[in-house]
């Protein structure tokens, strides 16, 4: 097959090949609260550690409970040390090794259909650094410098910005998989929980896709985030706080979308993870397995083995306990999501063709990490945090021809 070299789309102007022997990163040598054991360390960048693999300069990191539960919760002994925190990033490549493609078949650049994945160097990308590498081999985002496979990196959409396409790998992947598991239909009636934070924001713009204008979207979420839940594609909100009259939220829905009526739900997707709203669900999400509550939880109630212990009790409990005993006379179905190159791929495609977007609810320098994992831990952000480690300056098409 013949091969041709294909110039990296808006490569960032003043971009250099020439790699340094340190970085600055994020690290921890010890289990505990990210605030109390990271430190902005001086380590050596990561060499290539196969023929497959990239090197990456990370422009913007993403932060991500389930990386922040692994720097609480894993022991030194199981991982290796320093260890950098987070995998979710987006960057440029600067080294790539001897099997990793940088070019495109003559076939693509002609309009074929075989893949058109490709990274010289100069590549802007997304992309996540996988559970094994982070704790193994000590790899993590939050750092000048990253080393994946070239199966965990995406080409950057065109017109994304370098701190929303951070935030897509693993929020992203989660988002889809739990869309993915509620079934949908055109014209569904759907519940969706945090529905403008960082997994659930996605969930809405998938869900408002697949379920039409004939569909019905509840968000539930503050009453400060409610306009921006509407935007993104919610028909109504619901707040998670009691009413002023004592109201709880399980109490209005019960209500107001009552099971055996016109507008009960045919779907709940919990990017949340709240038991509270589970064992409330009979009465307002309609019985039967093509009607289930697809969620990512149970969430952590705290960052504790205690914790963690509980969240697995509960999950074990909401998807093994019969009705006979007990259990919620409901489909529950917990997703497990992991990122690989087809979920990239479908992210990537999601976002050009206008059906995706991010937002981006606060943003860090690198100094401001300990503050940006304060935030995340307060449980009540809009969309995702990201740190900002370099901004490339893009050159326009234009100046590429």
């Amino acid at each position: 097959m013949q091969f041709k070299v294909s110039p990296a789309a808006n490569m960032p102007s003043g971009s250099s090949v020439e790699i340094p022997k340190h970085m600055r990163a994020w690290t921890h040598t010890r289990s505990g609260p990210p605030t109390a054991v990271l430190s902005l360390s001086t380590i050596p960048v990561p060499a290539l550690p196969t023929e497959t693999s990239v090197l990456i300069r990370v422009s913007h990191a993403s932060l991500h409970p389930g990386a922040a539960i692994m720097i609480h919760l894993v022991p030194v002994l199981f991982r290796k040390s320093p260890a950098v925190a987070e995998t979710d990033f987006s960057g440029v490549v600067v080294a790539v090794g001897s099997k990793v493609p940088v070019s495109l078949p003559l076939s693509v650049e002609e309009g074929g259909s075989e893949s058109g994945r490709c990274f010289p160097v100069g590549t802007p990308v997304f992309g996540t650094v996988p559970v094994g590498s982070h704790l193994g081999a000590a790899q993590g985002a939050l750092a000048e410098y990253v080393a994946v496979d070239v199966g965990m990196i995406a080409r950057k959409p065109s017109d994304m910005p370098f701190d929303q396409a951070a935030a897509l790998a693993v929020s992203g992947a989660t988002a889809m998989d739990v869309f993915d598991a509620a079934k949908l239909q055109f014209s569904s009636r759907c519940l969706i929980n945090a529905s403008c934070g960082g997994i659930g924001h996605l969930v809405v713009q998938l869900t408002r896709d697949a379920v039409g204008t004939n569909g019905h979207i509840v968000g539930i979420c503050s009453e400060a985030n409610a306009a921006t839940a509407r935007e993104l594609g919610c028909d109504e909100t619901a707040d998670y706080k009691p009413s002023t009259t004592g109201e709880t939220l399980q109490q209005h829905l019960a209500k107001d979308h009552a099971v055996d009526s016109e507008t009960a739900f045919d779907a709940i997707i919990d990017a949340h993870g709240s038991q509270e709203l589970w064992l409330a669900a009979p009465t307002f999400l309609k019985p039967g397995n093509e009607h289930p509550y697809a969620t990512v939880g149970p969430k952590f109630m705290a960052y504790s083995m205690v914790g963690m212990l509980n969240a697995v009790a509960k999950m074990i409990g909401n998807s093994a306990t019969p009705v006979w005993l007990g259990g919620v006379p409901r489909a529950y179905s917990q997703v497990a999501s992991f990122v690989d190159t087809a979920r990239l791929e479908r992210l990537r495609e999601l976002v050009e063709k206008g059906q995706l977007r991010v937002i981006i609810g606060s943003k860090w320098d690198m100094d401001g990490a300990p503050k940006a994992y304060e935030k995340m831990q307060s449980g009540h952000g809009t969309g995702k945090i990201v740190i900002k480690v370099w901004e490339p300056e893009m050159k326009s098409t234009e100046d590429m021809t």
